[in-house]
């Protein structure tokens, strides 16, 4: 457990702002501590602060600041956070692009609580390998 009896600190990306609400309760009520941020550009000024975080859930598909745009941020500032991209549009190239930065792990929209705390367990509880750029 870290400070405050939670588990770990997520952080979430994602302009939808009922899919923000839905992980940030289920994530809440799981025992993590949790970080909102309703677009690309907020996740960059929120890491511009120095937070830190266990996990960063991401979507792809936002206005202005993509997640694509949000993980090419991180790799520039030497973030090495994992990363778990959220999207309801998988589009190949973009998915490809992420995977390219060393981000592989990717739920497609609606998610599924099951499948959603699987990948985050998984991606908390395993040491993780700094992405690298290809």
């Amino acid at each position: 457990m870290t400070s405050g009896g939670f588990k770990h600190h997520i952080l979430i990306v994602d302009d939808d702002e009922s899919m923000r609400f839905m992980l940030q309760t289920k994530l809440f009520q799981s025992g993590y501590n949790v970080t909102v941020a309703a677009s690309g550009t907020h996740a960059m000024q929120i890491f511009q602060t120095g937070k830190k975080f266990d996990l960063v859930l991401c979507d792809l598909k936002m206005p202005m600041k993509t997640g694509i745009d949000v993980i090419s941020y991180m790799k520039e500032q030497s973030i090495t956070t994992p990363c778990i991209i959220v999207t309801g549009f998988p589009e190949k190239a973009k998915i490809i692009a992420a995977a390219q930065m060393g981000y592989q792990d990717v739920l497609v929209k609606p998610v599924r609580h099951q499948e959603l705390m699987k990948m985050i367990r998984s991606k908390l509880e395993t040491p993780q390998a700094i992405p690298q750029a290809a």
